[in-house]
């Protein structure tokens, strides 16, 4: 019974959680001209209850137990989109969420990326993030390749020495982009 009642849990889990990303990406995709200033409260507050009618209280309650890496290591911004999207719908849903910046993925970690990039908007996106109550970890050694040091990172993200890095991917859900 207990595996049964596991399995259903999961199950409800992994349906809310498609059909979050499905709807995401069904929002996203028509604005793909806009997609650095796109809007991502709308979203996010909008699904929200989506996701939540379909989950379980016991589910509910592990939510907050449950850590969650968003693992960018792009600096494209449409990928850069999606993860902070979905990093940011799952903060708000109530999971301890950390955003873990490494290779070109850096440049959201900073006040002044490369203009070419245009990332400015996803970077006031990246402190919005911090100032609800997520973390950001930019890789130590990949800051450095890219020019940067501690007094270019925004305010409230973390540099992760090798030894941060290895303990925030211990016992956790690792999100790639």
């Amino acid at each position: 019974m207990t595996s049964a009642t596991s399995i259903l849990k999961r199950s409800v889990y992994v349906c809310s959680l498609l059909i979050l990303l499905i709807g995401g990406y069904l929002f996203v995709l028509p604005n793909v001209g806009n997609i650095y200033s796109y809007n991502f409260n709308w979203f996010s507050e909008n699904s929200i209850s989506i996701v939540f009618a379909q989950t379980s209280a016991s589910t509910m309650d592990n939510m907050n137990k449950t850590k969650l890496v968003y693992h960018l290591s792009s600096d494209e911004p449409w990928r850069a989109t999606i993860a902070l999207l979905d990093s940011q719908t799952m903060l708000k849903m109530g999971y301890n969420v950390t955003l873990m910046l490494s290779i070109e993925g850096v440049q959201l970690g900073v006040k002044n990326p490369h203009q070419y990039l245009g990332l400015q908007p996803l970077i006031k996106n990246v402190s919005d993030f911090i100032s609800k109550g997520g973390q950001v970890i930019i890789c130590e050694t990949c800051l450095k390749i890219a020019g940067y040091d501690n007094t270019d990172i925004i305010n409230g993200s973390i540099i992760g020495d090798p030894k941060i890095m290895a303990n925030l991917l211990n016992q956790t859900t690792v999100v790639d982009y």
